[in-house]
């Protein structure tokens, strides 16, 4: 303690006994600078009266407001005003602002130190940068300017001529803190005489909301955007509260008229409950129609007519399995995971193997696809399994078919591929160009407007499609 009992010597009067106080309360300071995570000071005035001393300091471990040490500088009065007044008056200061000897905005809680006879020789300083503070003091400021002006700025505009209502598009009431309306635009001036038969500037508000009795309800029955019904009429309304020197003084109410936005979501579900109800009528027709035809088909003597019947009702099925999707579907839109999923079993039940024979296997993401892809793609995908089962499946009598599909930058590339129990030994038969084939063909490059192809890999006959998500049409 040298150095401090050096600088009271240095700088003050202080006798042996009042040095004696100052070090043992400076014995304490690091401790007290780690509790309160502050700067923590030991100030003494000197002999004139006019500068204050920092004899001691101590900073926390974790920040601290200075670069270097002050220990040594003088205080002025200007900078500290809570120092000079605890070291004239004896009196406790808390939270005073000053500025440190570095210029940083800081606020200081001051303690005086008093000798054994009761005089006050030094004061206990704990500083805090209160930088932060004062940004958000500005900020905030700013604000409760701006929201005094809102009312009367609002005003001032829509009284001259110009083009403020319109580009605006929301209706605005601005409310007082009793809830009477203090300014409304065009917009929303004739959505309240239309729902209250009143001009709105000077009505309560509270009677276009009824369950609402204060500024404080509307708030936060409108703190996020809700939809209300009034009468035969749908608004959408938000409240923003509006704040003047630390005080509620009313709030802000954004509306937007969504009536015949409500309209159009009516006619477009109705639109789209009866397309789901054509696509139902449309399964059923189809499947009536398959129907007609196996009965048909068993009748035929000739295997050859029944192998055509049979390639024609699995044709139908696969449209109908479409439709049927559709009908549960709220776009015009079908997942195509999901249908091949489904139409793989069907086509092989159909040849009349067992699924317990057939592995049956659909990989790939959720891939949406609307009806102009999906029905050409649904007719390709059956043409396809069902060559697959003919010239691989059935001739082994068991084995796995496989559908895999990927999208990559608007492409969507689809794999069919099927193993028997023996596929390396077995002939494996890329098809002639049947019906089938030609079918495939025509579909893949007028319809899906992309290309198609047989590959050999590891003794495996495998399909490849490939097409564009879009159409050429949808880019026009």
């Amino acid at each position: 303690m040298d150095s401090f009992r050096n600088l009271c010597k240095r700088f003050t009067n202080f006798t042996d006994s009042d040095i004696s106080v100052l070090e043992q309360v400076a014995l304490s300071l690091q401790n007290v600078a780690e509790l309160t995570g502050n700067d923590i000071f030991i100030d003494a005035l000197t002999p004139n009266g006019r500068e204050a001393i920092v004899l001691a300091w101590a900073k926390p471990s974790h920040a601290s407001i200075y670069s270097t040490s002050v220990v040594g500088e003088l205080v002025y009065q200007n900078n500290e005003p809570a120092v000079y007044h605890s070291l004239t008056t004896g009196e406790v200061k808390r939270d005073i602002r000053g500025v440190s000897q570095e210029g940083v905005p800081i606020a200081q809680t001051v303690v005086p130190i008093s000798n054994a006879a009761g005089e006050v020789i030094g004061v206990l300083i704990m500083e805090r940068n209160i930088s932060k503070d004062l940004q958000q003091e500005e900020r905030v400021e700013f604000l409760s300017f701006s929201v005094e002006k809102l009312s009367s700025t609002l005003m001032s505009l829509s009284l001259t001529e110009n083009n403020f209502e319109e580009w605006v598009g929301n209706g605005i009431f601005v409310l007082n803190k009793q809830g009477k309306i203090t300014y409304a635009n065009k917009h929303a001036s004739r959505i309240f005489e239309e729902c209250c038969q009143e001009d709105a500037l000077g009505s309560n508000f509270f009677a276009l909301l009824p369950n609402c009795h204060s500024v404080n309800e509307v708030l936060e029955y409108l703190k996020d955007s809700l939809e209300i019904i009034i009468g035969e009429n749908c608004y959408r309304f938000q409240a923003y509260p509006l704040i003047f020197q630390s005080q509620l003084s009313g709030c802000a109410i954004s509306v937007v008229d969504q009536t015949e936005l409500k309209k159009k979501e009516q006619e477009l579900n109705t639109q789209s409950m009866i397309i789901r109800e054509i696509h139902h009528r449309v399964k059923n027709n189809l499947h009536n129609i398959a129907a007609v035809l196996r009965l048909q088909m068993r009748r035929s003597q000739s295997e050859t007519v029944k192998s055509e019947f049979a390639a024609s009702i699995n044709r139908i099925t696969s449209i109908a399995l479409v439709h049927e999707i559709f009908a549960l579907e709220s776009w015009d839109a079908i997942n195509f995971n999901e249908f091949c999923k489904r139409i793989l079993p069907l086509l092989v039940e159909s040849s009349g193997l067992s699924l317990s024979d057939v592995v049956t296997r659909v990989e790939g993401p959720d891939i949406r696809l609307p009806s102009r892809k999906a029905i050409p793609l649904a007719l390709v995908i059956n043409e396809l399994v069902t060559n697959s089962i003919k010239h691989g499946i059935k001739k082994a009598g068991s084995g796995e078919i496989s559908i895999c599909f990927k999208e990559s930058n608007g492409m969507i590339s689809l794999l069919v591929s099927d193993s028997g129990e023996d596929s390396n030994k077995r002939f494996l038969h890329v098809p002639q160009k049947g019906l089938g084939m030609q079918i495939v063909e025509s579909l893949v490059q007028e319809e899906l407007e992309g290309f198609f192809r047989f590959e050999r890999i590891d003794g495996v006959t495998r399909a490849l499609v490939c097409f564009s998500r879009n159409s050429k049409e949808d880019s026009k």
